[in-house]
């Protein structure tokens, strides 16, 4: 047992003197999001011109912005950054239809959301420059649907988005550092849960997979 505790101990001594612990900092930065979903058909709603069958599909990205705190560990050239960030994303959904006048409509709506985004980033630091990788969870705060609005207007019926309060996803980041202070980072994430699954329109489920893939760039300075 004394030998384990001293082997514990040298081993904690040796982590100490080549780690630096805990060193925090602040972080924030720009994002290009998009809304990725499925073209989807939304059949039998009744309209307040008649029935109607609509199209969904997937629209462009758009900018969001991210801000927050972070932290990094790091042992030789292992890296673990955690990170707390309130994120707003956003995307455009396309909502197709053919109207009374047998004319074809198209709009384009909007779709935002407000979340704390909860990454942590593992990874290897070569000079300046870091590549890592990490799962990320994200808790929704809050949501801005546009095309549920738009189709309310148009079937005059009570509308719910099926957003998710919490989802997880990985990220991918390449990242340089510049005398010690500043930090340079740029990811990818991706989803492994659903974001949405769809849309409930007079108490009728109507079912698509949404999910919300970032680029991220973001520049971070350590206290």
């Amino acid at each position: 047992m004394r030998k384990l505790f001293i082997l514990a101990l040298a081993l904690f001594s040796f982590t100490i003197a080549n780690a630096q612990f805990l060193r925090f900092g602040v972080k924030g930065g720009v994002s290009s999001t998009n809304v990725k979903i499925d073209e989807t058909s939304l059949q039998g709603l009744t309209t307040t011109d008649g029935l109607k069958q609509f199209a969904v599909e997937q629209g462009n990205s758009k900018l969001g912005l991210h801000f927050g705190v972070f932290g990094r560990i790091q042992l030789a050239g292992l890296f673990i950054q955690p990170e707390i960030l309130f994120t707003q994303s956003k995307g455009e959904v396309v909502l197709s239809y053919i109207n009374s006048a047998d004319e074809a409509i198209q709009t384009v709506e909007d779709q935002k959301f407000n979340k704390i985004d909860i990454p942590v980033m593992v990874g290897w630091k070569f000079g300046p420059a870091r590549i890592g990788l990490g799962p990320v969870a994200s808790i929704m705060l809050s949501e801005n649907d546009g095309l549920k609005k738009e189709l309310a207007s148009l079937t005059s019926q009570s509308a719910e988005s099926n957003f998710k309060n919490a989802v997880f996803g990985y990220q991918l980041v390449a990242g340089i550092d510049i005398l010690k202070k500043i930090t340079f980072d740029f990811k990818y994430e991706g989803n492994l849960s659903k974001l949405g699954e769809g849309i409930t329109l007079g108490g009728s489920d109507f079912k698509f997979d949404q999910r919300n893939p970032q680029f991220i760039f973001s520049l971070g300075i350590f206290f």
